[in-house]
């Protein structure tokens, strides 16, 4: 997929510990399936959640503490106008002058 040129990311996985000391207790992955949807792997019981059980993460005492926050790039995709749209040519080149973005691409951060 190449670099992210966008700059934003979206979060894509978290590792939980559950336990009230580094030296004992017990990890959790929590993976996005797509969109709002999540799935948690707890050893051999994989069960859905929904996107609330994943803000709640922050944990402390006997709850999950998010330990590694795993992220993946988000594409921005710039919206296609017809060019042949009456008055609209004129008015989107002078909107985008100095972006160097035109139609249909996208637009990268140097």
């Amino acid at each position: 997929m190449g670099s992210n040129n966008s700059g934003y990311y979206t979060l894509q996985a978290v590792l939980t510990h559950q336990g009230r000391s580094s030296s004992s207790g017990h990890y959790v992955g929590w993976v996005r399936h797509k969109d709002d949807q999540w799935i948690m792997f707890n050893d051999d019981h994989v069960s859905p959640v929904d996107q609330e059980s994943i803000l709640k993460l922050s944990g402390g005492g006997d709850w999950h503490c998010a330990y590694v926050l795993l992220y993946g790039p988000k594409v921005l995709e710039l919206p296609l106008e017809s060019e042949d749209k009456e008055g609209g040519g004129d008015q989107q080149q002078s909107s985008q002058q100095g972006t160097g973005a035109t139609t249909g691409e996208k637009m990268s951060v140097d």
